[in-house]
């Protein structure tokens, strides 16, 4: 029994070894890995060391979701207009409005890629869950041009907020890439390379164009996105939807024009449509001053 214990022994001693003593003791008690995931805690057995960096690598993750931002919701309708500005016989909404997550503020007003300015609408935020964490991507803001939004919302006029963010036939006027102009301001809150950026608005332009215009409509998004650049942090892309085209201007690069009204149309469901890939939330928030289109 000595002799087999002892023997037991060496083996054990001949698999520590390569794992404990290989170069510097001192050295290897510093570094992380050692004390983490090769020794454990202290002198207990090294496989205690797997479990003691499951549960460091659990605490990150718990203090990661404590302080990644709430979920998107939807925001109540504010009744701080602002002074107004009357222009065409309607007033105006001249408070800017902020989205309340990343607190981002957007003016009541914007040219985008138009001569004319266009009424900000609604502000919303997208955000991108990872492992079960949310990061905030970008902020976005929807500007229209409300002369032609009251000619094609007309039969929206009066109707309350609350019942407007669930009435299918508005958001159907919403896709709509020919009935009144509308710009949407992304304002980037993250550094987000060009490669996942194509990829992430390649999901949702893909399917769509496929339905309405088969392998045509791919070739059409493909070259659409090569015109997608790396964004940081505070830079912004515009989309600007006009008469059945869609334009697309990344930071401070030239503006770029496609005359699709499929592809215009196709960008407007991701935010607008039955199921939109920004999310629910962002879709109810971007209308939040349609009310306001017809104040006097």
């Amino acid at each position: 029994d000595l002799q087999k214990r002892r023997a037991m022994g060496s083996v054990e001693d001949g698999m520590r070894k390569p794992l404990l003593n290989d170069g510097d003791d001192d050295t290897k008690k510093k570094s992380t890995c050692y004390s983490i995931f090769c020794n454990g805690l202290g002198t207990t057995p090294f496989y205690y060391g797997y479990a003691y960096g499951a549960l460091t690598l659990l605490v990150l993750y718990l203090a990661m979701k404590t302080l990644s931002p709430e979920e998107a919701t939807t925001v109540a309708a504010s009744a701080d207009y602002g002074d107004g500005v009357v222009r065409g016989g309607y007033r105006w909404p001249t408070a800017p409005m902020v989205e309340p997550i990343s607190k981002t503020s957007f003016p009541f007003e914007s040219k985008g890629l138009s001569p004319e300015a266009g009424m900000l609408l609604g502000v919303a935020i997208r955000l991108k869950k990872v492992v079960g964490v949310n990061f905030k991507v970008y902020a976005v803001g929807l500007y229209v041009n409300p002369a032609g939004a009251r000619s094609a919302l007309k039969e929206h006029q009066g109707e309350a907020l609350d019942s407007l963010r669930t009435n299918s036939k508005l958001f159907s006027k919403m896709t709509n890439s020919n009935n009144f102009r509308k710009t949407l301001e992304l304002r980037f809150l993250r550094s987000v390379g060009k490669e996942k950026l194509v990829e992430t608005f390649n999901e949702g332009l893909a399917v769509r164009m496929r339905k309405a215009l088969g392998m045509q409509g791919v070739t059409i998004v493909e070259e659409f996105l090569n015109h997608f650049g790396d964004m940081s942090a505070g830079q912004t892309l515009i989309f600007h939807i006009e008469k059945g085209s869609l334009s697309i201007k990344v930071h401070n690069k030239e503006a770029v024009k496609f005359s699709s009204p499929e592809l215009a149309s196709s960008m407007l469901d991701l935010y607008f449509g039955e199921q939109p890939t920004v999310g629910e939330d962002v879709k109810k928030n971007l209308i939040e001053r349609v009310p306001a289109l017809w104040l006097k």
